[in-house]
């Protein structure tokens, strides 16, 4: 996404505001669901919650269609102004052949969720030209550390784009770069390759985490990525948490490393976000900046 068509920023979602909860992936557990949801309810927020967040998932088209309606339905919903991934899992890559952009082009809305719905966040970003929020999701609203969701809430709240930066990064390539920060899971960004859904990351400082994979399956995605030609001119790599691999984790940096040194660019890597308590929130298509010299990333307003 080149830096001259900047997405929407979307309006505040506000205590008081209602929020929905939608499972565009995998159902969640009722227990899980309850906990999240009270998180939201102490925080001041009203939460309606779809029908088919605790539904189990049929396979087929139609089921694909309806979870897609079920989305559709929440973001056109005049009284919601936030929609919060019930869960990750698997099934977002599979409703986006149902939803219709042009349709929600006209409303922009904060959608927040991680991991499989990485889909969904590239999307909104893409699709929509609306600036999307990968943070948590309601299932994973409990386990977060106390300063993960304090940044959960002031972004889902921030109206307009404000300066954030962390330090203090590994430096695994040195140098500088800017760009819109784009990505997500790396598994899930791999499998859009090759559909109308990839993103143009062409100029952007891409941001890629990822559970439960091995080195050696760190290593074949991002390899798939670069002989597929999906990292051309991707002006910095910035890396979250690669949580549940099995190995050391001087291990998985130096794989990811080396997997990433054909690109020439600067590489950081240790941004708290992930699959783990601290999975701070981040928006989608705005500024970052990269520095080398200092170990950060900089979000730019």
């Amino acid at each position: 996404m080149p830096e001259s068509l900047a997405p929407r920023w979307p309006p505040p979602a506000r205590a008081g505001d209602t929020l929905a909860v939608a499972a565009p992936a995998s159902p969640v557990k009722p227990d899980q669901l309850q906990a999240g949801v009270e998180v939201l309810r102490r925080a001041g927020y009203g939460v309606k919650v779809g029908g088919e967040v605790t539904t189990p998932r049929p396979w087929g088209r139609e089921a694909d269609a309806a979870r897609a309606r079920a989305l559709e339905q929440a973001w056109s919903d005049p009284e919601i102004t936030a929609i919060i991934g019930a869960r990750g899992g698997y099934g977002s890559f599979r409703i986006l052949p149902h939803l219709q952009a042009k349709s929600l082009q006209s409303r922009g809305l904060r959608l927040v969720g991680f991991s499989d719905l990485t889909a969904l966040l590239l999307f909104a970003l893409q699709r929509l030209g609306v600036a999307a929020f990968h943070g948590p999701t309601v299932a994973h609203l409990p386990a977060l550390s106390p300063a993960a969701r304090e940044d959960f809430f002031r972004w889902l709240a921030a109206p307009a784009p404000e300066p954030r930066r962390f330090e203090g990064l590994t430096v695994l390539h040195p140098g500088a770069a800017a760009g819109p920060l784009v990505g997500g899971n790396l598994t899930t960004l791999c499998h859009l390759v090759g559909t109308p859904y990839m993103p143009c990351l062409r100029g952007s400082i891409l941001f890629l985490e990822d559970h439960n994979e091995a080195p050696y399956r760190l290593d074949r995605l991002l390899t798939h990525l670069l002989y597929a030609g999906a990292l051309e001119e991707v002006a910095g790599v910035v890396l979250g948490a690669f949580t549940g691999t099995g190995a050391d984790p001087g291990e998985v940096l130096e794989v990811l490393a080396q997997a990433l040194a054909p690109l020439r660019v600067p590489v950081l890597a240790g941004l708290p976000v992930g699959h783990q308590p601290d999975n701070f929130t981040l928006p989608l298509g705005i500024r970052a900046v990269l520095d080398s010299t200092v170990g950060s990333l900089s979000l730019t307003a």
